[in-house]
């Protein structure tokens, strides 16, 4: 086995500055290719609107939603934002983009993260299938939405073992056909690492029939703000979408309280404001989950890579050890305030971790080597706990309002 390094993520526990891109996401989508410009199963890095064109992507009946994908997303993350795109023939399955080839051992997905080489946090899908395309429901969606999310979810845990590049995947709740009863229950399974969106910004018998959701906006989101800030968050203002329905109904008059009960991320209105807000951010997994909102994924994925980065300086080095073999305090010492001070500069001190500001010692992260591991005998060093402070997110507000009592003189 060749040295390196392992970082498992805990669940239930609730220096050098590194530029990390934490809203970069990739787009994988259906689409048909453009003469030379724009091929299938072909990586892309674009940064504007003028790119999509420079690849001849326009709003034709071939590239319809991924054209307006990319249009929303740039709508809300803004001009000159990163992103990566490959698009797949219409004749495959979101699922398809996700499965581990025989021969290669790697799922086509992995041809787009591979490129952007780590730096890829989030993946979206824009399904457009071709019109030989035969829906199978199952819980109210397509069959092939839960297995795509299964395997998005393999990917990912695989992926970020593999490469110590985490990332999450936002997957279209595809031909949902309005019934909120029957709606696969999310919030029982096990996949914290995809997020499931109803809800888009056309109508299903509109011109172009949309089956799918407004998942450009939600990335496009998600790429503008930091890592621990929740997308439906109301100081951030309304959404860039003036429109919102849920398949022919708009959505502030569709139940969407039944939708995120059941862990969908779709639109809402709030009394009040105007226009269009996320109803929350869940992941396809248990509340109880640690990582259950995005917003903690996103904290803690980027805790991961940063405690990788720090880690990756102390591989092969020589360390002094005791007479009988642990380390020495003075060169645990030296590693624990390597990885404590990377995560506060890049986390703590940008406000997206908790920390006692009237602590001076307190950090937000608490890193502690294990000193009683022999790493003479076994070349291994053990840490006995890394942890990051995650901040609390106002989801409900209660207001005991009355009137003053009245005092007699």
């Amino acid at each position: 086995m060749l040295p390196g390094i392992n970082i498992e993520f805990q669940n239930g526990q609730l220096g050098q500055v590194v530029d990390l891109p934490d809203g970069t996401a990739g787009l994988l989508a259906s689409a048909t290719a453009v003469g030379i410009t724009f091929l299938l199963n072909t990586p892309y890095q674009i940064k504007s609107m003028v790119d999509v064109a420079a690849l001849g992507i326009i709003p034709d009946v071939n590239n319809h939603v991924l054209y307006k994908t990319l249009k929303e997303f740039y709508a809300e993350a803004g001009e000159g934002t990163e992103l990566w795109l490959m698009g797949f023939a219409k004749t495959t399955k979101v699922s398809d983009w996700f499965t581990l080839d025989v021969l290669t051992g790697k799922a086509p997905a992995e041809k787009l993260l591979d490129s952007a080489n780590g730096k890829i946090r989030m993946l979206f899908t824009a399904f457009s299938p071709s019109g030989a395309y035969t829906v199978t429901l199952a819980g109210s969606i397509d069959a092939d939405v839960m297995i795509a999310t299964n395997l998005a979810q393999q990917l990912a845990v695989n992926y970020t073992a593999n490469k110590y590049a985490p990332f999450f995947t936002i997957i279209e709740g595809y031909a949902f056909d309005g019934d909120k009863v029957t709606l696969t229950e999310l919030s029982t399974a096990s996949f914290n690492r995809v997020m499931i969106a109803l809800g888009d910004t056309e109508k299903r018998t509109g011109t172009s029939a949309s089956k799918g959701a407004a998942v450009g906006i939600i990335a496009g989101r998600f790429a503008k703000i930091s890592v621990h800030v929740n997308i439906g968050k109301v100081r951030d203002g309304a959404l860039s979408n003036l429109v919102a329905y849920i398949l022919d109904t708009p959505a502030e008059q569709y139940d969407v309280e039944a939708l995120h009960d059941k862990g969908y991320v779709t639109f809402r209105q709030h009394t009040g404001k105007s226009g269009y807000f996320f109803t929350d951010d869940p992941l396809a997994c248990e509340i109880q989950d640690d990582y259950h909102y995005a917003s903690r994924r996103r904290v803690i994925d980027k805790a991961y890579r940063l405690a990788y980065t720090a880690c990756l300086e102390f591989l092969l080095d020589d360390n002094t050890v005791n007479n009988d073999g642990t380390l020495s305090p003075i060169y645990a010492g030296i590693i624990e305030n390597e990885v404590e001070s990377l995560i506060f500069k890049q986390m703590t001190a940008n406000g997206e971790l908790s920390y006692d500001s009237g602590d001076a010692k307190d950090r937000g992260v608490i890193c502690k080597m294990d000193l009683t591991n022999n790493v003479t005998s076994t070349s291994k060093l053990k840490f006995s706990k890394l942890q990051v402070k995650t901040k609390g997110t106002n989801r409900w507000i209660d207001v005991p309002l009355g009137f003053v009592p009245v005092t007699s003189n």
